[in-house]
């Protein structure tokens, strides 16, 4: 059976964001939406209202898919975690700066120990209308060195927002970029690779990519590196991004993984949707 994607809602905007995002994933992956309300959220009372507005909205949304409800008692964090076990991606509404499932630690949470791709999408309410591509411009981020040959990356396609992915060589980055080309070539739009800081070389990095690109040529992709920290650089990239995507890190600490200042920052201050990829 496909594994369904997964969508935390607890009826509030960002949540129906989430919502559509969600749904635009089932559509074009061919797999079921799996809409879920933990009953500890605050929120209206009526859970089984919340799940059943979110489920006639996905419908309406992507008429056809495959839309099934769960109420579960306990926190959301929890709830979501173990619904992660059977999912392709879980999905939750995320409202930087404004408090929501993200500032409840729900999403750094979920970033840190779901057993799937995660995916935040930040200022939801921006999908509430029939545009599907509320971000149609993407004039780039700060001037910054550029590695790589060819026409500047930042222009690529004018007009169309692209999906920013961060690489740094680690087998996460690598998790990511895969991830990224299959969001891009889903939804024909260019995909540009972003090496940020002084880890590596930017041109170092870009010659370990040279070979992935010249492979996957139905996509416009592209090779930024830019000198800003990669905090900077990933969050101004996604200022005008369809959408980022960054490969979890996990720090250890006395052989227990924990969640990793870095992602949870990129996650929470990025202003478009951020997809938290697994390496395993």
């Amino acid at each position: 059976m496909d594994r369904p994607v997964v969508v935390g809602v607890d009826g509030s905007v960002a949540s129906l964001g989430a919502v559509r995002w969600a749904a635009d994933e089932a559509a074009r992956h061919n797999r079921p939406l799996r809409i879920v309300h933990a009953m500890s959220w605050e929120g209206p009372a009526d859970s089984q209202g919340v799940v059943l507005d979110a489920a006639a909205d996905a419908r309406g949304w992507q008429p056809g898919i495959s839309v099934e409800t769960v109420t579960v008692g306990g926190p959301a964090a929890r709830v979501l975690q173990e619904q992660s076990r059977a999912a392709s991606l879980v999905a939750i509404g995320g409202r930087p700066h404004e408090g929501g499932l993200l500032n409840s630690s729900v999403g750094a949470h979920l970033a840190a120990y779901a057993h799937c791709p995660v995916l935040v999408v930040n200022r939801g309410e921006r999908w509430l209308t029939e545009d599907r591509r509320p971000l149609d411009r993407w004039p780039g981020p700060p001037a910054a060195d550029r590695a790589g040959p060819g026409a500047d990356p930042f222009t690529a396609q004018p007009g169309t927002a692209p999906v920013v992915v961060g690489v740094d060589g680690s087998q996460s980055s690598w998790r990511a970029l895969e991830f990224a080309y299959d969001e891009a070539r889903s939804r024909d739009v260019p995909l540009v690779a972003v090496h940020a800081g002084h880890d590596r070389p930017h041109t170092t990095v870009y010659a370990d990519l040279a070979p992935w690109l010249r492979r996957h040529r139905d996509v416009d992709a592209r090779f930024a590196g830019m000198d800003e920290p990669v905090l900077e650089a990933l969050t101004a990239a996604a200022d005008t991004a369809l959408l980022l995507v960054v490969g979890a890190h996990r720090v250890c600490w006395f052989e227990q993984p924990r969640p990793n200042p870095r992602t949870q920052l990129i996650v929470h201050h990025a202003a478009s949707p951020v997809l938290v990829t697994r390496s395993v």
